[in-house]
């Protein structure tokens, strides 16, 4: 999904995300929401075969993910570690080394872009220059892979709300 859960609705990964956590919600792709959560809501709606194999699915994706070295941290106490260096126009990503990691994958797409439109997989290295790529054009990634080829989840590199402006009046 392009944003953390559904519109206007929550779920018990987003406090685990907020906190630094891996988490990740699983979503019925066509939801009855007529039904969630109230007295209709009841087990003869269910699909024990969808059921079963939404489990598996699950079970596996979450089982790859347990596998997986941890995302490498692009942040540090000012924000995200990404610059237009060294000539103005180039996109360099820096990041804290994750342990187990043997390479990463650095993904990006379009600022307007909802999904990662390219990747690429790099060395054992902590920094990586795009040459002549925007870092206001694009949205970039980065994530952590061992050696037996168990990928984390994608590291973005999103920049920090800023404060509001408080404004004064003058009397």
């Amino acid at each position: 999904m392009a944003r953390p859960d559904r519109f206007a609705r929550g779920g018990d990964h987003i406090a685990y995300n907020q906190l630094g956590f891996a988490a990740v919600g699983f979503r019925e792709s066509r939801e009855d929401f007529a039904r969630q959560h109230d007295a209709r809501d009841t087990f003869d709606a269910v699909s024990p075969a969808y059921l079963g194999q939404n489990t598996r699915v699950n079970a596996a994706a979450a089982a790859v993910l347990a596998l997986a070295p941890a995302a490498p941290v692009v942040v540090d106490s000012k924000g995200p570690t990404i610059s237009r260096a060294p000539s103005g126009y180039d996109a360099t990503l820096k990041w804290q080394a994750a342990a187990g990691a043997v390479a990463y994958r650095i993904f990006w797409r379009e600022a307007w872009g909802l999904d990662w439109q390219h990747e690429m997989l790099i060395g054992n290295v902590t920094e990586w220059v795009m040459a002549n790529v925007l870092i206001d054009d694009y949205v970039f990634g980065i994530a952590s892979v061992d050696g037996d080829g168990h990928e984390s989840v994608v590291a973005p590199y999103i920049s920090t709300p800023r404060a509001p402006i408080t404004v004064k009046t003058l009397r």
